[in-house]
């Protein structure tokens, strides 16, 4: 193991995604993929902001009223700063509701994506799985969508691991 690594923020970002990622795919501590994930995705926000590029992230409450995008956004960083921070509440206990942590997943695949112009394998995986368990969320006429819905058929919606391990090899089964 190298013991000095010279490493950008989006470099960092990456890697906490891409590690977030595979351990979702491989169904690991939900409390560490969270953390990893919301690293992330405040990174990759961060610098969406230094560099003034214009698109939204679930943080920015976009569509929320302006008295409630604060609230909005504890609510959203709750779990986060819970497992960063013992300073005010060492002895407290949280009741942590993963659902979040696809949000900043997505979030911040999307975010990698439009800042970089690049897909990693294992971004567009996780994307491609999004898509098969929430296809609500996207065009219903576009090709990802209807690629999506292949792989909902093959795989359902709750075998993750076997998504995983098939991999991108899948589009050719298409």
């Amino acid at each position: 193991m190298k013991y000095i690594l010279q490493i950008s923020k989006l470099d960092a970002a990456l890697r906490q995604l891409q590690t977030a990622i595979l351990l979702y795919f491989n169904s690991r501590d939900p409390v560490s993929i969270h953390t990893l994930a919301a690293a992330a995705y405040n990174l990759l926000r961060d610098i969406r902001d230094s560099r003034k590029e214009a698109f939204a992230m679930s943080k920015d409450a976009g569509g929320i009223p302006a008295q409630y995008k604060k609230a909005f956004r504890d609510l959203l960083s709750k779990s986060e700063n819970f497992f960063k921070h013992a300073d005010r509440d060492p002895n407290d206990i949280h009741l942590f509701r993963t659902q979040g942590t696809e949000i900043l997943l997505i979030d911040a695949c999307d975010a990698y994506i439009r800042m970089t112009g690049e897909e990693p394998e294992y971004i567009a995986l996780f994307k491609r799985w999004h898509a098969t368990c929430h296809p609500q969320y996207y065009r219903n006429d576009s090709d990802f969508y209807k690629t999506a819905m292949k792989m909902r058929r093959f795989y359902g919606e709750n075998d993750r691991f076997a998504f995983f391990q098939d991999g991108m090899s899948f589009k050719a089964k298409i």
